[in-house]
């Protein structure tokens, strides 16, 4: 059994850097922490940290550790850590494959993001194509907000309007979310190949996406309420995508 008991140990300190992006791009890994996320990324795991010794070895070609609580706090970044952390391989993306695209045009707060693809994961919507200033998947909140539902749907980082010329290309209809010059959702029949283009929490989809989408829809709503949380609107859309077809 390894251990490791202090909080200046090597290993410790470059896996604590792996909460900043920037080394999570240059070493190509992030920190997972907690049962359920751990078991949820076992296709990706590298190193487990443990502070219980019956939970030590429990996944099969793993490099574990057994650590301290004070290790254990350094590399959490929630208030009540569950004594289990461990150092994962980021995802390759794969070529988009199935009939339902979700993307994501510059979408900011990484709650609103792992809300996005733990609904994406629910309505069966298996392939997320992210703008490249959309926020880090691998952040601790987006992979904590998805409820490991990331590991378990293709997601790639790609120019949007790009991907929209290809996609369209390809056979598919391709829906901006907008209120202006859009139709209310419950007026849409969803073709077998769609896409939804979900944007920016303060703006929107940009308007040079807009102007290249095959129609913008929105979800009707109480006259009281000038708009709905991204999460919250791209998970209705995404209901009515995948069950109205």
């Amino acid at each position: 059994m390894k251990e490791i008991t202090s909080i200046n140990n090597e290993l410790i300190k470059s896996a604590s850097k792996l909460k900043e992006k920037k080394y999570r791009d240059i070493e190509n890994c992030f920190l997972v922490e907690g049962y359920h996320l751990v078991e949820m990324a076992k296709d990706y795991l590298k190193t487990i940290f443990v502070l219980d010794e019956n939970d030590y070895g429990k996944i099969d070609g793993v490099e574990y550790y057994l650590v301290n609580e004070n290790i254990i706090n350094k590399l959490s970044q929630t208030k009540n850590p569950q004594g289990i952390v461990a150092i994962c391989r980021k995802k390759e993306g794969k070529e988009i494959s199935s009939n339902t695209v979700i993307m994501l045009d510059n979408v900011q707060d990484p709650g609103n993001v792992g809300t996005i693809i733990r609904s994406a994961l629910a309505f069966n919507c298996f392939d997320i194509i992210l703008s490249k200033d959309t926020v880090d998947i691998y952040n601790d909140k987006v992979i904590r907000g998805s409820q490991g539902a990331m590991f378990k749907v293709n997601i790639v980082y790609h120019d949007i309007l790009e991907e929209i010329r290809v996609l369209k290309e390809k056979g598919y209809r391709v829906f901006g979310t907008a209120l202006k010059n859009g139709k209310s959702i419950k007026d849409i029949s969803f073709p077998k190949k769609s896409v939804v283009i979900l944007g920016n929490e303060g703006s929107g989809v940009r308007e040079e996406v807009l102007n290249v989408t095959d129609d913008n829809i929105y979800v009707d709503m109480n006259k009281d309420i000038d708009s709905l949380n991204v999460g919250v609107a791209g998970s209705i859309i995404m209901y009515e995508l995948t069950n109205t077809k």
